[in-house]
């Protein structure tokens, strides 16, 4: 079943390109930034949830005069919003510092409080997982909300996101070379989470969702068609494995299938097996899986993996489980310091007809963190 959806996906396409990579028009625009002028934070991911975009960092931190202070909450989330033509609405506004800031307004309420709940066994005494051994549970989201579900009449969306049980030294040394990971649910409601600041609410589906043994499926990242979420992993190593699963099944581990030496199983493959490889599936760094209706593609935009610039690659694949393109260099940021977390964010889009995309990436100057955003448009 999962392979003719995948397949009647790229049939329905007005055009399918098995191998293919875009070409810049022009020369891409900054905007700006997107912030929150109370909360210093870091490494945003975004996704579409109705007539807004829902964004998800890490690290977060309020303001007091004018610089970061505590306390460190591990991941908040905020919400930026659209003008009347569908375009992301441009703001300009004062930061902490009493500068003008130009770009996207992020609001909502956190009250300095994770936003993915850390767990009893994650150090969960104090809001940044910080344990008094000097080690730390760091609970952050690598990639943006997969919305499986939206409900025209009522407004109700849901979503999830998988994050890894990361526990790292007070020198940023990894304990576990392959944590498992729990599964998040994100569900907004109108009704109860309002219309104004109110952000969805969040539920831990499970802990430890996907084991040590087990790849970390959608923590990398994922996409939805047809009613299928396909999810991508990636271990300590750098293989890239994909999983699908129906989109009213995500919470239920039996119903899940893993690609494995060029076939569908109900097997769950080991997280270092050797024929679960998707290859190019990704440039090795973090980004962004999503869907073009332009093209009738799957994409891929991010970093590559040994790398502190913003330099953007694009990986393309008629269908998700590849062949992927080789990862392409498109475009290359002006360089200011170690710069990470390079995202795109199609949930921007105006409409599914826009061929363009806009991207985000994180900079650290100074003890603050900023996240740039670009606007790119493809050449026809």
């Amino acid at each position: 079943m999962f392979l003719s959806l995948a397949s009647a996906a790229l049939l329905g396409a007005a055009q399918v390109r098995a191998t293919f990579i875009p070409t810049v028009s022009g020369t891409p625009q900054l905007i700006g930034n997107v912030s929150d002028p109370t909360i210093d934070r870091d490494s945003c991911c975004s996704a579409r949830f109705g007539s807004r975009e829902l964004w998800t960092c890490r690290d977060s931190q309020p303001y007091a005069n004018g610089v970061p202070t505590l306390p460190i909450y591990s991941s908040s989330a905020s919400w930026t919003e659209f003008s009347s033509d569908g375009t992301p609405l441009i703001q300009s506004w004062t930061d902490a510092a009493g500068n003008t800031e130009t770009g996207l307004l992020c609001s909502g309420d956190n009250y300095e409080e994770p936003f993915f709940p850390i767990l009893a066994d994650e150090c969960d005494t104090n809001t940044a997982g910080a344990c008094s051994d000097n080690t730390r549970y760091v609970i952050w989201p690598n990639s943006p909300p997969l919305v499986t579900s939206e409900d025209a009449t009522t407004g109700i969306i849901e979503a999830f996101t998988w994050i890894t049980e990361a526990h790292i030294t007070d020198e940023f040394v990894t304990l576990v070379a392959d944590p498992a990971a729990t599964l998040y649910q994100i569900t907004y409601d109108p009704s109860v989470n309002g219309d104004s600041t109110g952000l969805p609410n969040v539920t831990t589906v499970q802990e430890n969702f996907w084991t040590t043994d087990q790849m970390p499926y959608g923590t990398y990242g994922g996409v939805v068609v047809d009613d299928v979420a396909y999810l991508y992993g990636q271990n300590a190593a750098g293989t890239v494995a994909l999983a699908q699963v129906a989109v009213g099944s995500v919470t239920d581990k039996s119903a899940y299938q893993y690609y494995v030496n060029g076939e569908w199983t109900s097997t769950i493959p080991g997280v270092n097996d050797t024929d679960i490889a998707i290859a190019n599936a990704g440039a090795g760094g973090q980004g962004t899986f999503y869907y073009s209706s332009v093209w009738g593609l799957y994409v891929w935009i991010g970093q590559a993996g040994i790398s502190i610039a913003p330099d953007f690659y694009i990986t393309t694949a008629a269908s998700p489980e590849g062949p992927w393109t080789e990862p392409t260099n498109f475009y290359s940021a002006e360089y200011v310091t170690e710069s990470y977390t390079l995202q795109a964010h199609p949930g921007l889009l105006a409409n599914a007809s826009e061929n363009a995309i806009y991207l985000t990436y994180t900079v650290n100057l100074a003890g603050e963190y900023y996240t740039p955003l670009i606007y790119v448009q493809w050449e026809s």
